[in-house]
């Protein structure tokens, strides 16, 4: 019979919602993820300088016993070993890190030996597999006596081993080789130091608790780099330092050299030390191509990186007439020869707490974790201490009647019986029996008591020497001050300091004087497209000239909007090429340029605008339109926009002319110069709209066009002078020929207008066509031209 199927008995879950609040939940896990990178990924100890990745690749070094007197290994090895035991993150930034620890560019003092290619400031180091290391001298310094419970251990992240939470550091490698690192909501930075100045300014701190910065800062002047540079900002230090904050300007190193025929070459030595490396070649390079390609710097013919061998060098040759002078402001001001490395001083104190330190507070948290190593390392000697004279005590005790010792361990059948029976007979205590049944035989004679007595003897002296090093703490900063005199023995054969500290401000120079003053000419259209032609060029004109300006690559080139915006440009910037303006004029968005100005501008300048109102308003008040964006210089009313921009003169009448043939002239009278935020006062009262405004000169002729075509000329004097803000006179009577369109003075014998259906197109016309009557006289048709004007240009 075929056994019955069971089935098993429903299982019932019950489900529990448990509501939370998003946000509450949300700041939760941040608040714990930016914690988890502060104190065990980004942010340095004050006590050693390290980061969790450099500690934990140090000490799996150290517990290989990968010393400098061992053959070197396999970097992957301890890459390796590193992920697996203490830091696993991921095996690149692990080999990144080791690489870092071993590069003489990145470090003052390398902690690692190395093998193979360590990378550059332009390259990464080779891959592990191909590398090897081991730990350097100075890498041993942080690491020494680190197995004799000197500094707190914690077990890895699986349990199967410990770590140091913080290394014992023989000197103040944060100081000394600097830091970096970027966690969540902050950042940590500081620059390297000299070695020995570090440990001057350490034994001073030492010797003197109330040591000030001022003093420290006789020893420890400021950062020293692995190059040769300049820091500009000397002046600055004192508060950087003071305060755990600021900016250190750092400045390369050049020389000039002749190269003949009038030439000269600059040869970069040593770029600055950046983003706690030194500066990158290929990144020079390409900075100057950028600054010459957008015509920030002119006057090098050649640019060639000829570093070799570790060694930095750049050679920048000039042209013919051009001095080093006017080219270094403009490579300090674009390239990377010239940088500003930040001080933020936040690290971890002994309880992984972030604080922002300063260079007394820097010194006296090593001091401090020093001081914590001599008491832990004295605590511990105490103990071994205690250990063995307790041992040496049962020795000397038994050892007095050796025949009787001998006795009871020979009629002794069993080791218990024999220690039971010593203890007894000796007054000793168990631990103390054990170790003379550990004796052999050879420690038994006369001299191995002697022996055992010598030793108790110095044990206890060195027992009540480090009893009176723990009851003082002058003689714990004493001690602290002995080892570290001791240190500075292994950096005397380091090379002396290289940066030299300055205070001397980059020049302030423009892109003027950055540019090779060359005489060139300057084409602009109608539709603000420009092309300059330099001396000597085969170039030729590809655009039909508004405007032709014979100027130098020097000057600069003043535009202005009917938005009533300001522009600036080094006519240098503008190509060989037609060039729209604005790849030329930066932050110009499709506003009509209607006026070009002299390279040179006048002490006034005089804005009409289409409601009616003028303005006068200085030009040095017109200063900083090269910035992007350029610079607004008259407040316009709603729908308003610039009409004329002129020279102001106080010996001229200003004219005015609108769309409804009203027109009127006035004395400039009273009309004072006005800030770039004013709008102006009123010029002519008026519903219509402003369609002219000029100041005429002697034998100026003043030309008025209709929409439909219809046109003349006549004397401005004809209008009489009347006040500012008046309505005016009729200079156009109404009729057929539509409304009063646009105008312009002149005095010459042509004028460019332009068609409405291709108003980019200029056509010279002749003054002559346009028929001369008086101001309140008929238009007529103006001859050989019948299609509608758009605009006339004196």
């Amino acid at each position: 019979m075929a056994r019955k199927k069971t089935t098993a008995a429903a299982v019932k879950f019950t489900e529990t919602i448990i509501e939370l609040s998003a946000g509450d939940q949300l700041d939760r896990d941040y608040f714990a993820y930016a914690r988890a990178v502060v104190e065990d990924r980004a942010i340095p100890a004050a006590a050693d300088g390290l980061k969790p990745v450099h500690r934990r690749i140090l000490w799996d070094m150290w517990t290989q016993r990968l010393t400098p007197d061992r053959p070197f290994v396999k970097t992957a090895r301890v890459v390796g070993d590193t992920m697996a035991l203490f830091h696993p993150h991921g095996d690149a930034s692990i080999a990144d890190a080791l690489a870092r620890l071993a590069q003489p560019f990145s470090n003052l003092v390398p902690l690692l030996d190395f093998h193979g290619n360590v990378g550059s400031p332009d390259f990464s180091p080779a891959a592990p597999r191909y590398t090897e290391t081991r730990l350097g001298q100075f890498g041993v310094m942080l690491l020494n006596e680190v197995d004799q419970g000197v500094v707190p251990m914690v077990e890895n992240y699986e349990g199967s081993t410990i770590e140091p939470t913080v290394l014992p550091a023989a000197y103040p490698n944060l100081l000394v080789n600097g830091a970096n690192g970027i966690a969540v909501g902050l950042s940590s930075y500081l620059p390297p130091h000299d070695p020995r100045e570090v440990c001057q300014a350490a034994l001073m701190l030492l010797d003197r608790k109330s040591a000030s910065i001022d003093e420290l800062m006789t020893v420890l002047p400021g950062p020293s780099f692995p190059s040769e540079c300049t820091v500009t900002n000397g002046d600055e230090l004192n508060d950087i330092y003071r305060s755990g904050q600021g900016r250190i300007v750092v400045r390369g190193a050049w020389i000039v050299e002749p190269v003949g025929r009038s030439r000269q070459q600059i040869i970069i030595t040593s770029l600055p030390y950046a983003d706690t490396t030194l500066g990158s070649v290929e990144k020079f390079i390409a900075q100057v191509g950028d600054a010459l390609d957008n015509g920030d710097l002119a006057g090098i013919t050649a640019f060639n990186d000829e570093s070799s061998n570790g060694q930095t060098r750049i050679s920048v040759e000039l042209a013919v007439g051009v001095n080093a002078d006017m080219i270094t402001p403009g490579l300090l001001r674009f390239t990377n020869l010239q940088v500003t490395n930040k001080v933020q001083m936040h690290f971890l104190d002994e309880n992984d707490t972030v604080r922002l330190y300063n260079l007394r507070s820097a010194l006296q948290a090593w001091i401090a974790h020093r001081i914590r190593v001599v008491v832990s390392r004295s605590e511990y000697r105490l103990s071994k201490i205690a250990e063995r004279l307790h041992r040496l005590r049962g020795f000397l005790a038994v050892l007095v009647d050796i025949d009787e010792t001998i006795r009871i361990v020979r009629t002794s059948k069993t080791r218990p019986i024999a220690r039971e029976r010593l203890i007894e007979r000796f007054s000793i205590d168990e631990a103390q029996a054990n170790a003379v049944l550990d004796l052999n035989l050879g420690q038994l004679t006369e001299d191995a008591v002697i022996e055992f007595q010598t030793e108790a003897t110095a044990l206890e002296a060195e027992q009540a020497k480090l009893e009176r090093l723990l009851s003082s703490e002058t003689r714990q900063r004493t001690q602290v001050a002995r080892e570290l005199t001791e240190t500075m023995d292994a950096f005397k054969d380091l090379p002396e300091r290289v940066t030299t500290i300055a205070t001397e401000s980059a020049p302030k120079v423009s892109k003027a004087q950055m540019v090779l003053d060359v005489p060139t000419t300057l084409y602009l259209d109608a539709s603000g497209w420009m092309q300059a032609i330099g001396q000597g060029s085969k170039a030729k004109p590809k655009l039909v000239p508004l405007h032709t300006f014979s100027t130098t690559t020097a000057t600069t080139l003043v535009a202005l909007t009917d938005s009533g915006h300001l522009f600036r440009t080094l006519v240098a910037s503008v190509g060989e090429k037609p060039t729209a303006a604005p790849s030329v004029l930066p932050g110009l968005a499709g506003e009509p340029i209607r006026w070009w100005l002299e390279p040179h501008l006048p002490a006034d300048l005089l804005l009409v605008m289409s409601d009616g109102q003028v303005k006068r308003i200085a030009t040095e008040d017109c200063e900083g339109g090269d910035r992007k964006g350029g610079i607004s210089i008259v407040k316009l009313a709603a729908g308003a926009r610039v009409v004329t921009v002129e020279a102001f003169n106080d010996n001229a009448h200003i004219l005015i002319a609108t769309s409804d043939g009203q027109g009127i002239r006035f004395s400039p009278d009273g009309l004072r110069p006005m800030g770039r935020t004013a709008a102006g006062v009123r010029g002519i009262k008026t519903d219509a709209e402003v369609i002219f405004g000029g100041v005429p000169a002697i034998g100026d002729m003043l030309l008025l066009t209709t929409t439909k075509g219809f046109g003349k000329r006549c004397d401005p004097g004809e209008l009489p002078e009347q006040n500012r803000g008046g309505k005016g006179v009729r200079v156009m009577p109404a009729g057929k020929w539509g409304p009063l369109h646009t105008g312009a003075l002149t005095s010459s014998s042509d004028v460019v207008v332009f068609d409405a259906t291709d108003s980019t197109d200029p056509v010279v016309v002749s003054v002559g066509a346009f028929p001369q009557t008086a101001r309140d006289a008929k238009p007529g048709k103006i001859r050989g031209y019948s299609a509608i004007i758009d605009r006339i240009i004196g």
